[in-house]
C-alpha cells in the first residue's frame, strides 16, 4: 500500500478546493480595488488552528513507516519538518488574518525552534543527559508560553485593524465650494 501517493492526492485535493477562481481585467482597465473590511474574531481563531493543525496533520500523514530502501528517513524527515513549521509559524496566523507581521509569540516559539535544534545538534546521543533535558523543557516551555501570547493577544490585534477602518480622511465639501483642509470623520 502507496500511502504517500494517497498523501500528495489529499493535499492537491485540499489545495484545488482553497483556491479562487483567476479573474483577468481586459488590457488597459484598472481593476476596482476592494475596500477593506472588518475582521472576525472567530475567523482568526480558525485561522490560527487551521494553519496550526493543518500541517500536523500532514506530517502524520506523510511520515508513513521506513522502508528498506532508504527513502523512508528522508520522506518522514521532509514531513516532520512540515510539522515543525506549522507548530511555529501556525500560531501567528489569526495575527497575519488581522494585518500584523511579525508577533512576540512567533519570535519566542522561533527562539524555542533554534535553542530545539542547537541542544540536539549538541548532545545528539543524550551524553549529558540533565542539561539537554532541562534545556528542552525550558524550549517547550518557551514555546507554550509564545503559544498562549499570540492566543491571548488575537482580540487586540482584531479591534486594533477594526479600528482603523473607523477613520477616513476625506476633503470637506461645503456650500461655498471646496474649502482647504482635511476632515476625520468616524466613530468613537
Amino acid at each position: 500500500m502507496r500511502t504517500p501517493g494517497r498523501v500528495v492526492i489529499a493535499i492537491v485535493a485540499l489545495l484545488l478546493g482553497a483556491a479562487a477562481a483567476a479573474r483577468a481585467e481586459p488590457p488597459g482597465e484598472v481593476p476596482a480595488r476592494a475596500a477593506p473590511h472588518r475582521k472576525s474574531l472567530a475567523t482568526a481563531y480558525l485561522v490560527t488552528i487551521a494553519a496550526t493543525s493543518a500541517p500536523l496533520m500532514i506530517s502524520a500523514l506523510g511520515a508513513g513507516e521506513p522502508d528498506d530502501t532508504g527513502t523512508g528517513d528522508t520522506r518522514a524527515a521532509v514531513f516532520g519538518m512540515v510539522g515543525i513549521a506549522g507548530m511555529v509559524l501556525g500560531p501567528s496566523a489569526g495575527h497575519w488574518y488581522a494585518g500584523e507581521g511579525v508577533t512576540t509569540g512567533l519570535l519566542l516559539r522561533g527562539g524555542a525552534a533554534v535553542a530545539t535544534g542547537a541542544l540536539v545538534l549538541g548532545d545528539p546521543h543524550l551524553e549529558r543527559p540533565a542539561p539537554t533535558l532541562l534545556g528542552l523543557l525550558g524550549a517547550v516551555g518557551v514555546w507554550e508560553v509564545g503559544v498562549i501570547w499570540d492566543a491571548w493577544t488575537l482580540p487586540r490585534a482584531i479591534r486594533r485593524h477594526n479600528r482603523a477602518l473607523e477613520v477616513q480622511v476625506a476633503p470637506l465639501v461645503t456650500t461655498h465650494g471646496v474649502t482647504p483642509g482635511v476632515t476625520l470623520a468616524g466613530r468613537f
